[in-house]
């Protein structure tokens, strides 16, 4: 295993994909690390799941074949992982490998959870037994006859219901099509009368080399049409890693329209190469008939009114690419100005309350990719990380919208957090009447 890693070490090492934001030693890193947490998930689920063949008196198989399993994709996984680093897309048989590494995983989470949660609970048990008051052993006593029946139908009920956490996780392989369309109305301070009711459709996080085909991104575009938006916008993360990632999907990229324009920023991803290559992707966006706004600016005219569109590059963890004050040189002062800047920490650390910014339109987050609706309610795992993880944030008259994203990256599934186009549409301030 270790030779084979430093072998792998070795390629990465030799190959220009990598820039300074992905070196080998992290990737390697990453690696080894994401090994000793997934062994340890199969560790956790599987020494309970032998425990419970043992008890029932089942044939041992049940409980080798996992081993067996979890063994082959511990191999298995860190190799697709550094495919997926490699190549501009995954072919059918190396994409299977992926889904079945990610199916194998991700479910085992909620049940590690509850199998730590049930051991807790029984240690506790114990301790309460061991040093509990007379009365208290003796009550515990008394009922432990039922203990053996009560315990048997829990584990039959808990380990069947460990079935749930796969067929939720499988049905989030084909909800990664499952485009929704959100729609806000935000009044901004300044919009000249001239632009209120302007229709401003954001997409985000494309990720066109997680995709198997053209097909979600055509539909997307499809969608975008019928839309019909003055302004179309497009917050960066294109690619994964390899700007040939975007040939699949260049047909449908340039047939993107709106009245007044489409335009762009880039995002971490798009950062993830070589300079060569980056350059090479920056030519292929522009290349596309989209503008694409890196630390600079664009004026949008009507009637003889002006607001401004602003594009920074991506400033976030591991990347400082973003140059505000030069992107805002030109834009007059008191104008409405509307931001594309990928990763929504740029909005707490640059722009609320520091500079003359009324809309930010972010992405980056892919609303954690994962998450539930409650009583209209929204989580998400991303707000273990992010602030402002998905929708639309307000402090004063200033506002930041984070869109869920289109495509995915990582795991290759939605589950409650679907991929989105957003439909912002603005109006202007209500005339006073004296």
């Amino acid at each position: 295993m270790l030779q084979w890693l430093l072998a792998v070490l070795r390629r990465i090492n030799h190959a220009p994909k990598f820039s300074a934001t992905m070196d080998a030693k992290r990737w390697l890193w990453f690696v080894l690390t994401s090994a000793i947490v997934l062994f340890a998930l199969d560790v956790i689920v599987l020494l309970a799941w032998q425990r419970f063949v043992r008890r029932r008196g089942w044939n041992r198989w049940l409980a080798r074949v996992p081993w067996i399993i979890a063994l082959i994709f511990l191999v298995v996984s860190p190799y697709v992982s550094y495919q997926r680093t490699s190549i501009n897309r995954l072919e059918e048989g190396m994409f299977l490998l992926f889904a079945a590494s990610t199916l194998w995983y991700l479910p085992k989470i909620p049940i590690a959870i509850g199998v730590i949660v049930a051991s807790a609970v029984k240690m506790i048990r114990r301790v309460i037994h061991t040093i509990g008051r007379w009365f208290a052993e003796r009550r515990l006593e008394q009922s432990s006859a039922l203990d053996p029946q009560r315990r048997h139908a829990l584990e039959t009920i808990a380990w069947s219901s460990a079935a749930v956490p796969f067929g939720i996780v499988g049905k989030g392989f084909f909800d990664t099509d499952d485009l929704t369309i959100y729609e806000e109305e935000i009044h901004l301070r300044s919009l000249p009368r001239a632009f209120d009711g302007i229709r401003i459709v954001q997409l985000s996080d494309i990720h066109a080399g997680s995709w198997r085909s053209p097909v979600p991104f055509r539909r997307a575009r499809a969608v975008v049409a019928q839309l019909k938006p003055d302004v179309l916008v497009i917050t960066g993360d294109f690619v994964n890693f390899d700007p040939k990632e975007l040939e699949l999907i260049r047909a449908d990229l340039v047939r993107l329209r709106a009245d007044m324009g489409v335009f762009a920023s880039l995002g971490n991803h798009d950062h993830y190469c070589s300079p060569a290559n980056h350059s090479l992707l920056r030519s292929m966006i522009s290349n596309s008939g989209i503008t694409l706004l890196v630390n600079s600016n664009v004026p949008l005219r009507v009637g003889g009114e002006t607001i401004y569109l602003v594009g920074t590059d991506n400033t976030g963890l591991g990347q400082n690419f973003a140059d505000l004050p030069a992107a805002l040189v030109g834009v007059e002062p008191g104008a409405t100005t509307i931001l594309l800047a990928h990763d929504p920490t740029f909005w707490d650390k640059h722009v609320r309350g520091r500079s003359p910014i009324d809309l930010m339109l972010s992405g980056h987050t892919h609303g954690g990719q994962v998450g539930i609706h409650f009583l209209g309610v929204e989580l998400s795992v991303a707000q273990v990380v992010y602030k402002q993880w998905a929708g639309l944030y307000r402090d004063g008259e200033q506002y930041l919208y984070v869109n869920r994203g289109l495509g995915t990256v990582g795991p290759p599934i939605r589950i409650g957090i679907p991929p989105e186009v957003t439909v912002l549409t603005l109006r202007s301030p209500k005339p006073q009447y004296g």
